[in-house]
């Protein structure tokens, strides 16, 4: 089989564990989604580009949530970070005997981190922002936040709340730089070192809390 082909095949058997559940498969873009009216929730499946046939075909992945109104991921984890498959940076999927392992392992991941978040998102949003402030949108992997989901869907008052959080998770020495360019940049002056002018670049929490004038002691 070449490469393509192992790839798609292992991609189909994830897909086919959710089919019934109203998720779809893009062939092409090697994806499968799922949307509500405010959100299209996305599964990822990854390749390598350096592939060998029958020795060696890659395969790992990502979830994420991404507003329909936005191209911002206000949610993403991918299996590395989650330390699988264990000890190894990916599935080798070169052999089909190893087919249904990683898929069990990857579905059962799918599972356990991104479906339950999926599930309370489209069935209750206002519970589950509430539940984002408080635990972060996946708890085991530390505070995990987007104030901007939290300031659209929830209230100002739940993004400051979530922004104090934010700030309690941060190591000692992003929070010296959070809270020096903070405290110059709310207030519309400038940054005050390369942390707030890099930032502002991209789309981050940081940039959102100075964009949107969220004020709180920090």
């Amino acid at each position: 089989m070449k490469t393509n082909e192992v790839f798609d095949c292992v991609c189909n058997l994830v897909f086919e564990k959710y089919k019934d559940s109203g998720w779809k498969y893009s062939k092409s873009g090697h994806w499968m989604t799922k949307k509500d009216k405010n959100f299209m929730y996305k599964v990822f499946f990854y390749t390598s580009w350096n592939n060998i046939s029958d020795r060696n075909v890659a395969f790992y992945g990502e979830c994420a949530i991404i507003p329909l109104k936005s191209k911002d991921k206000i949610f993403h984890i991918n299996t590395r970070q989650c330390n699988l498959p264990s000890r190894e940076l990916y599935w080798n999927i070169a052999n089909e005997a190893d087919w249904n392992r990683t898929v069990k392992e990857f579905t059962n991941w799918l599972d356990s981190v991104f479906i339950p978040i999926v599930e309370s998102c489209m069935n209750d949003l206002d519970d589950f922002v509430k539940q984002v402030v408080s635990q972060g949108f996946y708890p085991s992997n530390g505070y995990v936040v987007d104030i901007g989901f939290i300031l659209t869907y929830g209230s100002s008052e739940l993004a400051e709340e979530a922004t104090k959080r934010y700030y309690a998770s941060l190591s000692e020495s992003i929070k010296r730089e959070f809270k020096e360019n903070y405290e110059s940049m709310i207030y519309g002056n400038e940054a005050v070192s390369k942390y707030g002018i890099n930032m502002m670049r991209n789309y981050s929490n940081f940039r959102t809390v100075i964009e949107n004038k969220i004020l709180v002691v920090l």
